[in-house]
């Protein structure tokens, strides 16, 4: 069964950086999704920055339905 669906908007956990995206797909407890990230956002702690449009795939526990 699967949490999410093609085109759910959600939020993604970065370490701590909650970034909105919208599911591409979910496959296997991973979720293939395009995050829209704040160019301003300080990815000194995070990692390295992505571009403002990003496709990723994180584990499923890292991703919530945005409210």
């Amino acid at each position: 069964m699967t949490k999410f669906s093609e085109g759910d908007d959600i939020v993604i956990d970065f370490k701590g950086v909650l970034v909105p995206g919208e599911v591409i797909r979910e496959s296997n407890g991973w979720v293939m999704a395009l995050v829209h990230i704040d160019p301003e956002t300080d990815w000194g702690q995070v990692g390295p920055q992505l571009d403002p449009r990003s496709t990723v795939c994180v584990p499923e526990k890292r991703v919530k339905h945005a409210e």
